[in-house]
């Protein structure tokens, strides 16, 4: 089994490949005020794993994209409360079919929904990959489609799993878990029930 509290380099390793993890080179990262994010991005990198929800921005390495040019509509014109400085936030990818996004000042990512308002994701750009970990760990124990070792298909079993990941979530992040109508929600969910509707 796999530590879940653990985040290093090495440890992402152990489920992404190295070239799903996208790191941004030090030049590249003036844009991003919080030390901790820029870290993140430069010695970490930003996993871009098989799982079915999150989608990453894998050109986040060459280039940024902030909110206000990556989408075709005025954050004003769809929330009815936009956070000053959000248009520079930068995307990071989407969770059917809101989007993610980091806030460079601050290092929080928050979550753009297509029905709703823009709500906190994760506190820290740290936590949300550590999230994006945990998953991708727990993928052999409740994904049907994934093609584990022994050992792993023995210990396949759902609702341990989501237990697990979110025992993992609330240690790592637990502001994360406090937005009722967060998407982390709906993952747990799904984990435990292939089934439940997700979107």
């Amino acid at each position: 089994m796999y530590d879940p509290l653990d985040l290093s380099r090495q440890t992402l390793e152990t489920v992404f490949e190295p070239d799903q993890l996208f790191t941004v080179p030090e030049g590249n990262l003036a844009t991003v005020a919080d030390p901790d994010a820029r870290e993140v991005l430069r010695t970490l990198g930003l996993p871009a794993g098989d799982n079915p929800w999150i989608s990453v921005d894998q050109k986040i390495a060459e280039r940024f994209r902030p909110v206000g040019e990556a989408y075709d509509w005025q954050l004003a014109a769809r929330y009815s409360v936009v956070p000053p400085g959000a248009d520079t936030w930068i995307d990071v990818g989407i969770i059917p079919y809101d989007g993610i996004a980091l806030d460079p000042e601050t290092g929080r990512v928050y979550c753009l929904p297509q029905d709703g308002e823009i709500y906190l994701f994760n506190s820290k750009f740290r936590y949300f990959v550590h999230f994006l970990y945990v998953i991708q760990a727990e993928l052999p124990y409740f994904d049907v489609e994934w093609e584990g070792t022994e050992e792993e298909d023995e210990l396949f079993d759902p609702a341990a799993s989501r237990a697990r990941t979110e025992a993992a979530m609330r240690a790592i992040d637990p502001a994360a878990l406090e937005v009722p109508q967060s998407r982390w929600h709906k993952i747990l969910e799904y984990i435990a029930d292939p089934d439940a509707e997700y979107y």
